[in-house]
């Protein structure tokens, strides 16, 4: 049986360098980018890529720390755990959450 899914709490999410404002044009190409990545995860998400999943999960753990979002990373990290569980109720959770998290980043 699937657990349900928690919603994730609304607040929005701001980076640890959002008032430096030589961050500014970073931050905000950073967030560009965030709707193609939900598009890509929900596209692998149902293709079964759990792979490729992982490995999009892996950069974007990465790119959370390096634009000072380390929560971001800690889910990145979490979806980047599950792909190795071959549980596909477990990625689509975690896919979700970061789906979830990326939703409420603001620039």
């Amino acid at each position: 049986m699937i657990e349900p899914h928690s919603a994730a709490p609304s607040t929005p999410v701001r980076s640890l360098f959002a008032d430096d404002g030589e961050w500014d044009d970073l931050l905000r190409m950073f967030a560009e980018t965030i709707p193609q990545k939900k598009q890509t995860l929900h596209d692998l998400l149902r293709g079964g890529a759990v792979d490729e999943i992982r490995q999009l999960a892996h950069q974007i753990k990465g790119a959370g720390g390096g634009y000072g979002f380390p929560e971001l990373s800690q889910v990145a990290a979490a979806l980047e755990q599950s792909c190795q569980s071959n549980s596909a109720d477990r990625v689509a959770r975690a896919v979700d959450d970061l789906v979830d998290y990326l939703d409420r980043i603001e620039v």
